[in-house]
């Protein structure tokens, strides 16, 4: 019977158990932290059906019946709960998750009428006769109870069918009518077995707390190194490096048994060694970025200062009358992040928690100060101008004077020469493009000859039918007539024209 629990999975060292045990902090279920679990219910907790409060140091279930009446699921899981209680008045309730806890008990569960599944998984159970209290929970058909003490009983599973016949399914396991049948019928004798069993493991748990102080060997004789009380009611704070480290070594070390105060004593060594390393990486940070306080002001003076070593630019040299400062910030560094504070005589700038500060010669107007950072490269850009402005006159450049300027604008009378284009000789081609165009006194009338058409005299033998509609010649059918004059054979030229 001897437990060797590792060091992800915990344990603790005898000698400092009931130290580490009433140092222990208590965790209540308070209204602030239902409403922060209640996020997905927008904060309302009067009407909230299902809630997880698993992992949070729990010691005691409380106040959730007053608050969430109609809540139908609720996470307790991987608390350090101790009993089942204030539970009563949750009538909806239909599934309760109370796994890897320290409930030693089946109790407080008859009111809720509509319960129908229940996860008692790893904890410290040992009375399975507390299930009795379970029978009038008619709905109930689902229930786990593997990791505790009264799982490993004889005929653990055959009693718990029996005495709950409305189970449907028990640690993962469906119930079948047969095995059902078989257990109702021998509930008699099981339960009697069932009681000399837990009678048995309460007696030899009590007779190990009393002979062992709490620890279970294999090894007859066998001892482990007695502590000082010096030793164990030296505070942490007092130890040394080696110290803490050789505690910490025995503390993980030390085979002992699994019992609720042992689980509270693991809970509070693993919250001790959280806050040192976080107290550690504090140190690295703050060793990153040192608090000077003397650095940004002395004997009330401003100093320059520049933390995160940002590179700089500081323009006053090309615009007398304002001063350009450009700090190139990291590129993907939000800019909600960055706070500039221009004052009269120096400029700060805070970012990442790190300061850089520039006192000017100078005095500067923040009124009409402007600040911009550019998006692709993130360089900040302070343009401030100064308090005292200086007039600088303007250099006036040589200009022609009015008389000059329009003199040009005058136009030049036309010249009676014929001006050409210029062509180089050497790259002159065969063709003369000078004499396209004609001057008008060498131009000469082109003639056209137009042709005269004679009409033809009638033939003798001509015959005129009255039947035939007088011949109308339009534009169209005086060319046509035109083109067929030139037919020698004028018979042929007056059927052409009768068919039309």
């Amino acid at each position: 019977k001897q437990w060797y629990p590792t060091q992800s999975t915990g344990s603790f060292n005898t000698f400092n158990t009931t130290i580490l045990t009433n140092n222990l902090r208590m965790v209540q279920i308070t209204e602030d932290l239902i409403r922060k679990r209640a996020e997905h219910n927008e904060g309302l907790i009067y009407s909230l059906e299902e809630i997880s409060l698993h992992q949070s140091d729990i010691e005691k279930i409380e106040n959730i019946d007053k608050w969430c009446r109609d809540l139908k699921i609720l996470y307790l899981q991987s608390n350090l709960i101790d009993k089942i209680e204030n539970v009563g008045k949750l009538k909806q309730l239909e599934y309760l998750n109370l796994a890897l806890n320290n409930v030693a008990r089946v109790e407080n569960l008859e009111k809720c009428e509509n319960l129908n599944k229940l996860d008692l998984t790893v904890n410290f159970i040992a009375e399975l006769t507390s299930i009795e209290s379970l029978r009038g929970n008619e709905f109930l058909q689902e229930m786990y109870m593997t990791g505790n003490p009264c799982s490993k009983f004889d005929n653990y599973r055959e009693f718990v069918i029996a005495t709950l016949p409305q189970i449907q399914r028990l640690d993962g396991i469906e119930v079948t009518n047969t095995e059902r049948l078989e257990a109702i019928q021998s509930l008699k004798s099981t339960r009697e077995s069932i009681v000399f069993q837990q009678n048995d493991y309460f007696i030899q748990e009590q007779r190990t707390k009393e002979g062992t102080g709490g620890r279970w060997y294999t090894d007859i004789g066998a001892e482990t190194e007695s502590c000082t009380i010096t030793e164990v009611t030296k505070p942490i704070s007092e130890l040394t490096p080696e110290e803490k480290q050789q505690r910490n070594e025995e503390f993980w070390k030390t085979p002992v048994e699994n019992t609720p105060e042992t689980r509270k004593a693991i809970h509070k060594k693993l919250e001790e060694e959280k806050a040192e390393v976080e107290e550690q990486r504090k140190g690295i940070r703050t060793n990153k970025v040192p608090k000077r306080e003397t650095v940004l002001e002395r004997e009330g003076r401003r100093l320059n200062l520049n933390q995160a070593k940002w590179p700089f630019l500081l323009d006053d040299t090309n615009d007398v009358n304002s001063v350009k400062l450009e700090v190139t910030l990291p590129k993907y560094l939000s800019t909600h992040n960055i706070d500039v504070d221009v004052q009269p005589t120096y400029v700060k700038i805070v970012a990442e928690k790190r300061t850089f500060q520039i006192v000017f010669n100078i005095e500067i107007c923040p009124d009409k100060s402007s600040c911009q950072r550019s998006q692709m490269t993130g360089i900040l850009v302070l343009t401030m101008p100064t308090a005292k402005q200086t007039i600088v006159p303007h250099k006036l450049n040589n200009k022609s004077s009015f008389k000059e300027e329009n003199s040009k604008l005058v136009k030049e009378k036309p010249s009676n020469s014929t001006a050409y284009l210029e062509v180089d000789p050497s790259k002159k081609s065969d063709l003369d493009f000078s004499n396209i165009v004609n001057n008008s006194s060498k131009s000469k009338l082109v003639s056209v000859k137009r042709t005269i058409v004679k009409e033809k005299l009638v033939s003798d033998d001509f015959v005129d039918d009255p039947d035939v509609p007088p011949f109308v010649l339009t534009g169209f059918f005086s060319f046509l007539l035109c083109c067929l004059s030139k037919i020698d054979d004028f018979r042929l030229h007056g059927h052409v024209m009768g068919q039309i």
